[in-house]
């Protein structure tokens, strides 16, 4: 979402996304507090007052558009998608690429959209238009992969993940993603090659990847050998100190499992919170400590109220 660029407005589309007809001369500091309302709202699950919250900052951007504006755009799209108003969240990512067409990202996330509300052939128009503009970007494939995996398109979803092994590697970085993308394809001979090399040229993330590949052959010892070292330096990797955590839960060493996973929710808008919330509380099961479950299960469902599953865990709990 960064955009280093610093634009006036040049064309209509745009403002229909930011409404700036009547725009009002205020200083930045009330944009950004609008802002963090929004965001906060979000976080609230009160995407209502988030998507009004983010109109008001948008509305006081003194007639230009800079990376700050543009970057509101996005959360309010994602405010309206996650309040069900699919056909605004559509309109403002269209707004977004008519500003400027060559914005892989609103591709992507307009395709997602599309997909997510059984829009299949406008979706995939999207995502390739998406590579089109952003063909180095192994991140965008992937994301692309799992989008269509998770929405059963499997075949559809592998393609992708062979067109990003066209791009040459150059990097270490290149060389991780490469191997992960071979991991996706369950090629473990390639995933292997790549990341040594990846490794070779320093890149640290390898290290991650090659514990997934290990865990994946049933080395399991190597495979938490690697993430522990991975950890020593990146010990902000929530997703990391979640596998961790799942390894020792498999091993039954609930205990040591449920410092991995406390530790991860430690980290600062841990991208999995939820997932280490819920393995949080499948600890404290394991070790028979049904008192922290349940009041674990209680801040969670506050939270997450709409996990089904959950809620009939507490149920369970609650027997206990």
């Amino acid at each position: 979402m960064k955009i280093k660029k610093y634009i006036t407005i040049t064309a209509v589309s745009i403002m229909v996304c930011l409404s700036l007809w009547g725009c009002k001369s205020k200083d930045r500091e009330n944009q950004e507090a609008y802002r963090k309302i929004g965001i906060n709202s979000m976080v609230e699950g009160d995407y209502e007052k988030a998507i009004e919250s983010f109109q008001k900052a948008l509305d006081i951007s003194m007639g230009k558009i800079g990376a700050e504006e543009l970057d509101i755009c996005y959360y309010k799209a994602a405010a309206q998608y996650a309040n069900g108003d699919y056909e605004d969240a559509l309109d403002t990512y269209t707004a977004l690429i008519k500003y400027d067409k060559k914005n892989a990202n609103a591709y992507f996330l307009r395709g997602s959209v599309y997909l997510n509300t059984n829009q299949g052939k406008k979706a995939l128009k999207d995502y390739e238009k998406a590579v089109e503009v952003d063909s180095g970007n192994y991140e965008m494939y992937e994301g692309i992969y799992q989008n269509l995996k998770n929405s059963g398109q499997e075949e559809e979803a592998v393609k992708y993940l062979e067109k990003a092994l066209d791009i040459k590697p150059k990097e270490g970085a290149d060389y991780a993603q490469r191997g992960h993308i071979y991991y996706l394809m369950e090629d473990y001979d390639n995933a292997k090659k790549n990341l040594d090399k990846a490794i070779d040229k320093n890149d640290k993330t390898a290290l991650l990847y090659l514990a997934e590949v290990y865990n994946a052959l049933g080395q399991v010892e190597n495979a938490q050998a690697l993430l522990e070292n991975y950890v020593k330096d990146n010990a902000g990797d929530s997703e990391a100190l979640n596998t961790l955590g799942m390894m020792q839960l498999n091993d039954g060493n609930y205990e040591d499992a449920l410092k991995y996973f406390e530790l991860g929710l430690k980290v600062k808008n841990a991208p999995n919170r939820q997932e280490l919330l819920k393995n949080q509380i499948a600890a404290y099961e394991y070790m028979g400590d049904f008192e922290s479950a349940k009041e674990k299960m209680k801040s969670y469902l506050k939270e997450y109220p709409n996990d089904e599953s959950a809620l009939r865990e507490e149920t369970f709990l609650k027997t206990r």
